[in-house]
């Protein structure tokens, strides 16, 4: 479980980043396809728009936000049995969040739900999962500190929703590529991201929409090595705002499923 733990927490937040990036900037070109992915890079298919649920006193984001206070599920299929976590993670920023992530900053106390979210460095987590509810309503509180001022918010979070990984491999196979369907994925706000992760080895492919497939060429995974172990990750995220004191505050529920493969 530690070790399924760790690889999820070091995904997660690239992850949602990427998301965040890939609906602020790619919303409005779902008719347009990127070119092809590398093993370093994303790529953009058309997909299905949906329809999701936005908590009360929020908006869905499309960029601007000067910090995200994210709650995220984890799934996580290791030889048929799913281990359940939970993370709590609060990043305040110098500037908007954009494609290039500005400077990280205190925001003084940050609770959720009456729990202190323990600052680590340049950011609030909990080391190991989180001991909240997350699926009650959520009470963000900040206390401020230096340019950001103290702010509170309070919703019922909406996460996405995915019951499709009984379709991903058990075994892939470099020299044919690998192709993966994500089907089952519902309340998702902009597009699912399918990450590779083996070793010091990482590749991803966003696409926009809900359902869909998409294939890792055997070029693309050229620096992943054979008979070693695979992680394969569908991250889904619903990213919001609220304007709290002139500011624009963001606010992220997300769902990651990951699968332990192998790679031959």
């Amino acid at each position: 479980m530690l070790y399924a733990t760790l690889i999820m927490k070091k995904l997660i937040y690239s992850a949602t980043s990427i998301l965040i990036v890939c609906f602020t900037f790619c919303k409005k070109k779902e008719a347009t396809p990127a070119p092809a992915a590398t093993a370093s890079t994303s790529s953009t298919t058309t997909g299905t728009t949906n329809i999701y649920t936005i908590p009360a006193g929020l908006v869905a984001s499309t960029g601007g936000n000067f910090c995200d206070l994210k709650t995220t599920y984890i799934f996580v299929n290791n030889g048929g049995t799913i281990i359940k976590d939970s993370v709590v993670e609060a990043r305040f920023y110098t500037e908007p969040l954009t494609a290039a992530t500005p400077t990280l900053i205190s925001g003084g106390t940050v609770t959720l739900n009456g729990t202190n979210v323990p600052f680590q460095t340049n950011f609030y987590t909990f080391i190991g999962s989180s001991p909240i509810n997350l699926t009650s309503p959520l009470n963000w509180s900040v206390s401020g500190s230096g340019t950001v001022t103290a702010f509170s918010q309070s919703f019922t979070p909406s996460y996405p929703q995915y019951t499709g990984g009984n379709l991903l491999p058990d075994t892939c196979i470099k020299a044919n590529g690998i192709t993966m369907n994500v089907s089952g994925v519902s309340n998702n706000q902009s597009g699912v991201i399918v990450q590779l992760y083996s070793g010091a080895n990482y590749a991803f492919k966003y696409y926009l929409g809900t359902n869909g497939s998409v294939t890792f060429s055997a070029a693309e995974l050229s620096s992943f090595t054979i008979n070693n172990p695979l992680t394969i990750a569908v991250s889904l995220t619903n990213v919001y705002s609220a304007t709290l004191g002139g500011i624009k505050r963001g606010f992220t529920n997300s769902l990651q499923y990951s699968k332990f493969s192998y790679l031959k």
